[in-house]
């Protein structure tokens, strides 16, 4: 865990280290949410991760829980950073994202994967829902796809 040093200018981040997985062979962009990938093999709990499978259900979450934002671009099996918690941003986002609400990540559709969207406003949430919580927005108008985000993943 990458810790920044506390100062009177920058708002605080946090990020970890993570491998891309593999196996699911694609590319990790900057700005896209990614779920902690289920694993059998111990050494890679905790430390594979993937986009977002499905889209984000407020009864059946997505797949696993959301890791964090990918701080640069990962290629598939490479290792890189993500951001845990603090303000990002470069957060992908659907365009019709509203500040100061919760946001979720979910593939939307095949273009938006691991995209955040706002949350189901819904008394019918479930546990798994909660795993898909990125964050709150900071600021809506970045542009079309990109939103700023205060990430709250680490915990």
């Amino acid at each position: 865990m990458e810790l920044q040093q506390v100062n009177r200018t920058d708002a605080e981040k946090v990020f970890i280290t993570v491998t891309n997985d593999p196996v699911l062979a694609t590319y990790l962009i900057q700005g896209v949410a990614v779920e902690w990938t289920a694993t059998t093999t111990a050494a890679n709990a905790g430390v594979y991760v993937n986009l977002p499978q499905v889209a984000s259900n407020a009864t059946t979450g997505i797949a696993a829980k959301i890791a964090g934002v990918v701080e640069t671009t990962i290629a598939t099996g490479g290792t890189g950073r993500v951001q845990i918690y603090g303000v990002n941003d470069n957060v992908r986002a659907s365009a019709s994202i509203a500040s100061s609400r919760l946001v979720v990540a979910s593939s939307i559709n095949a273009t938006n994967v691991g995209h955040v969207t706002l949350d189901a406003q819904t008394t019918l949430n479930s546990p798994e829902y909660h795993g898909a919580l990125v964050g709150w927005t900071v600021d809506d108008s970045v542009d079309a796809t990109h939103a700023t985000v205060f990430i709250t993943t680490m915990g």
